[in-house]
């Protein structure tokens, strides 16, 4: 047999009801009375971020072209957001770092990476070649299922799906890049690719000609990256040229693989969601010698350009 003291309930809820009003003070809303004295016990605590401790809204703010050219939303007052070993600003931060004890990095002699250089967001038409516009453009509209509708609030025109593919696109048509619903219809998609835990990418190919065919990958940058042999080139000085016909691609040798491995930590650091995009071209679509599975999805592991 068991005894409760009267009093006992009474002081209970009375301490938790004050406990309540002096976290209502630090702007804590409790809905719970009993919560209070759980959440005194634990220790961690696991929760969602998306919508509930951020505004489940997604931006592009920074990225590489290829592996030298990065670019940064307002990059006047965003600095930080750019590895660029070829800017003054980069290796002056990198300098301050080694003095402070935050980096070990020499801040003399030669650099890896010299190559690199950044670039304002807004810039990007500049830099780029028609068709190289053209084509990170396709990859960004044909391999998404996001769309725009009206905001039944607000009245305006809004990105609906997934908050990376929002975000995607509306990045590209901040650049004045052909709209999404035009680029998607006049693409002959042959196969899509949905996404997967386990490629941790999705996909889709596009036939482009008689006997061309293209792949678009997006997904976890350390997945992708390791899978391209190859990445489009831009250069520093080498402003896009609109009568451009060519993109230029060149070999992903280990001085490559070190710059886009650095970048990617450079990013996550940042606590930025780093996706990469990447194609490869096909004379045929399977590929000789790759068969579908019963998913209708391709079984072999096809290597591209990033």
């Amino acid at each position: 047999m068991t005894f409760v003291c009267a009093g006992l309930p009474l002081a209970v809820t009375l301490a938790l009801a004050f406990a309540t009003k002096r976290m209502t003070k630090e702007n804590l809303l409790v809905r719970v009375l009993g919560s209070c004295e759980t959440m005194a016990n634990a220790s961690v605590v696991c929760t969602d971020k998306t919508g509930t401790l951020t505004q489940n809204s997604m931006t592009v703010v920074a990225g590489t072209i290829g592996i030298h050219c990065k670019f940064v939303r307002n990059l006047a007052d965003n600095r930080t957001r750019t590895n660029a070993e070829g800017d003054q600003q980069t290796q002056d931060r990198q300098a301050e770092d080694v003095l402070q004890g935050v980096s070990s990095r020499p801040t003399n002699g030669k650099r890896k990476h010299s190559q690199d250089f950044s670039i304002d967001q807004t810039e990007m038409n500049k830099y780029l070649p028609s068709e190289l516009r053209t084509l990170f453009n396709e990859a960004i509209a044909v391999n998404s299922t996001a769309f725009e509708d009206e905001d039944p609030d607000t009245g305006e025109l809004v990105f609906v799906g997934s908050k990376t593919e929002t975000a995607l696109l509306k990045f590209a048509k901040e650049l004045g890049w052909q709209d999404y619903k035009q680029t998607r219809e006049t693409a002959d998609i042959v196969q899509m690719m949905p996404f997967s835990s386990a490629r941790k990418a999705m996909g889709v190919v596009v036939k482009l000609g008689e006997g061309r065919w293209r792949i678009y990958l997006k997904g976890a940058s350390e997945i992708l990256a390791r899978k391209c042999t190859r990445y489009v080139s831009v250069v520093r000085g080498a402003e896009g040229d609109e009568e451009s016909s060519g993109i230029e691609t060149r070999e992903m040798d280990d001085l490559a693989r070190d710059n886009v491995s650095r970048t990617i930590i450079f990013y996550a650091n940042q606590m930025l969601r780093a996706i990469t995009l990447c194609y490869r071209d096909f004379e045929s679509w399977p590929p000789a010698g790759v068969s579908y599975t019963a998913e209708d999805e391709v079984s072999a592991h096809l290597s591209g350009r990033g």
